[in-house]
């Protein structure tokens, strides 16, 4: 389903990414954690170019595209690259001049050409399976901030996405509001979405991924099954960041 292949990416002097190298199955759940500056989110946005690699090929399905390339072709790659995967991003991102249902349904009018009716038609049913269904009418500062968030999962998923892409989801909300978030999440994955997720959520973690990545100082560190990772890391930096985590350090 996704392929990286010495994924590299520099700002000026700082090698953020150094020679990433990943495969993510169908329908599997990929929970990659480090701390601030690993390269996590960055990771993420050359996933989808939101960030220019400087270096590697990225693969999502049947759409591969290699850094540094500049043709016509290549940026109709990207295009269809992007169109396979839905984004959620830290702060929502949604148009607060747009009611929730309006934010759903942008993607498939402005992007697949759908007319109002079937893109309305759409957006009820995810604004519904996130379950807002009696907040459509409402704009994003009538929301709560999980709310809003839910509404981004359903927006991303208004594309029909293969794959799912999280960064960091939920660290911008009340601890309150952190699960009625992650649950989303975890119905999503029960359904078989393909998944990417950065966050600290352990439990999360714990419970949902098929694979835990630990990444820090732009590489992969270690990576295994969540009870691999938690219960038995062989790295002596997975240790020491998963026992400041615990502590409320990290």
């Amino acid at each position: 389903m996704i392929q990286l292949k010495n994924l590299k990416k520099t700002f000026g002097t700082n090698d953020v990414l150094r020679g990433i190298n990943l495969s993510v199955n169908k329908s599997e759940v990929v929970v990659i954690m480090g701390p601030s500056g690993s390269g996590k989110s960055t990771l993420l946005r050359c996933l989808t170019f939101l960030e220019e690699p400087t270096e590697g090929v990225i693969q999502i399905g049947n759409h591969e595209v290699t850094a540094g390339e500049l043709n016509r072709k290549r940026k109709n790659d990207i295009r269809e690259l992007r169109k396979t995967t839905g984004f959620v991003f830290q702060n929502f991102n949604l148009f607060p001049h747009k009611t929730a249902i309006e934010n759903v349904m942008e993607g498939p009018i402005v992007v697949q050409g759908k007319s109002k009716e079937e893109a309305s038609q759409i957006a009820k049913t995810l604004i519904e399976k996130v379950g807002l269904g009696e907040r459509c009418d409402h704009y994003p500062s009538q929301l709560s901030g999980g709310q809003q968030q839910r509404i981004a999962i359903a927006r991303a998923l208004s594309m029909k996405p293969e794959v799912m892409l999280y960064d960091e989801p939920t660290s911008a909300l009340d601890p309150e509001l952190v699960r009625e978030v992650l649950q989303v999440m975890k119905d999503l994955a029960q359904e078989g979405m393909t998944m990417i997720v950065v966050t600290h959520e352990m439990n999360f973690a714990k419970e949902v991924a098929d694979r835990v990545i630990f990444m820090d100082g732009g590489v992969i560190v270690e990576q295994g099954t969540s009870e691999e990772i938690f219960d038995h890391p062989k790295e002596e930096r997975t240790k020491r960041f998963l026992w400041s985590v615990s502590k409320g350090e990290e």
